[in-house]
């Protein structure tokens, strides 16, 4: 009978384990120390970043880095799923990188993020987290990004990071999505903030947003969106610069009750931003500065990626890594990510897709080459671009 509970209860261990990422670093700045990620978006790319970043904090900085993921029914990673597994790992998390959107999770998972914030835990969010949970209902609704009573208004994204989704008073898409890239750089009152320590001008593909930061917070970084998706010097003239990322000195808990805790939010970071070394460097200060360890930030700080990192486009519904389990990831050698590309096949996710892969040439090759009747010159044009060229 012994036995028996023991393999049950390694094999029960062994199923968790499998469903998140454990990576164990040997020496440096952060032996001893525990970050959690926590990577569940529909669109952005999130199960790409974190652990791209957890993977450079644990190999080159001796951090314990857990990444937890939204995982389907077949156990794979699934952008946006309603499954969260590992959350009890926030138990001794010293440090949050936050990273999801329009989230909708059991209560019991939910719980553990709640634990967090109740006893100050500080965290670092980027892009969405803003508008990190949707649908949410019962006892945790009050967290949904569009709640409106005064108890927790616009939920965690306003209540933890500053901001919500809502055009009036928080966030909202200026620029156009995947076809104006942006420059992050300082404001002029952070420049010698620890964050900013040998960050450059930063090439975000991320669109912009236009966030309008909380009273208490400390502008960091400033958005000017381009007129190209790359790098380049050409300011959309209609686009004045506006803020993009701050710090704050506390929170309110979701019971209501304000919390000292150091936090900071990016409105940037899809997956292909860390293609830019001072992405990587500000991201990384920034858990370093959240964590209370600024003392350790250096302006050549090692940020290069360890394995492979392959960033897929960031959208809905298509062209991310399918069938990729957290096991796939788990070697410092593996690549973040690699696999079949989801609706790459599909004629009809095609043609939802030209805007997206216009800007992405490479990519756009390479699908060509592998899909020709759906991507290469002589392809037919998907129903809904036969419609656009009718129009014109």
């Amino acid at each position: 009978m012994k036995i028996f509970i023991l393999i049950a209860t390694l094999f029960m261990a062994s199923t968790s384990m499998a469903e998140h990422l454990v990576f164990e670093g040997e020496a440096g700045i952060g032996k001893g120390k525990h970050i959690v990620f926590i990577a569940n978006d529909h669109e952005y790319r999130s199960e790409q970043t974190c652990p791209a970043l957890a993977k450079i904090l644990a190999k080159h900085h001796g951090f314990k880095c857990t990444v937890l993921f939204g995982i389907g029914e077949d156990g794979s990673i699934s952008n946006g799923a309603k499954n969260l597994p590992g959350m009890e790992a926030l138990k001794d998390a010293d440090m949050l990188f936050f990273f999801t959107r329009f989230m909708n999770l059991p209560d019991d998972q939910v719980q553990h993020l709640v634990d967090y914030f109740e006893r100050g835990g500080p965290a670092v969010g980027v892009r969405t987290s803003t508008h990190s949970f949707n649908g949410q209902k019962g006892k945790w609704a009050k967290l949904n990004f569009n709640y409106n009573n005064d108890d927790y208004r616009g939920g965690l994204g306003e209540q933890i990071f500053g901001n919500t989704w809502n055009k009036q008073r928080g966030q909202s898409h200026y620029g156009s999505n995947h076809s104006m890239g942006c420059t992050i750089t300082p404001v002029e009152s952070a420049v010698s903030h620890p964050i900013m320590t040998g960050v450059k001008k930063i090439h975000a593909y991320s669109g912009a947003y236009k966030s309008q930061p909380p009273a208490d917070a400390k502008p960091l970084v400033q958005v000017q969106v381009l007129e190209t998706f790359g790098p380049s010097d050409k300011a959309h003239p209609d686009r004045p610069i506006v803020n993009a990322g701050w710090t704050r000195d506390s929170y309110v808990a979701p019971s209501g009750t304000k919390k000292t805790a150091r936090v900071a939010y990016f409105s940037f970071g899809a997956s292909e931003d860390l293609l830019d070394e001072s992405c990587r460097r500000l991201l990384v200060n920034s858990i370093l500065w959240g964590g209370g360890w600024e003392a350790k930030i250096k302006a050549d700080l090692n940020v290069s990626i360890v394995g492979g990192f392959k960033p897929s486009p960031y959208c809905t519904g298509s062209f991310y890594y399918k069938g990729v389990k957290p096991t796939d990831l788990a070697s410092w050698d593996s690549e973040v990510m690699k696999g079949e590309l989801a609706g790459a096949d599909d004629p009809k996710k095609a043609g939802k897709a030209v805007r997206i892969l216009k800007n992405r040439p490479e990519l756009k090759a390479a699908l060509a080459a592998k899909y020709p009747d759906i991507y290469g010159p002589d392809a037919k044009l998907p129903p809904q671009e036969k419609k656009k060229k009718k129009k014109k």
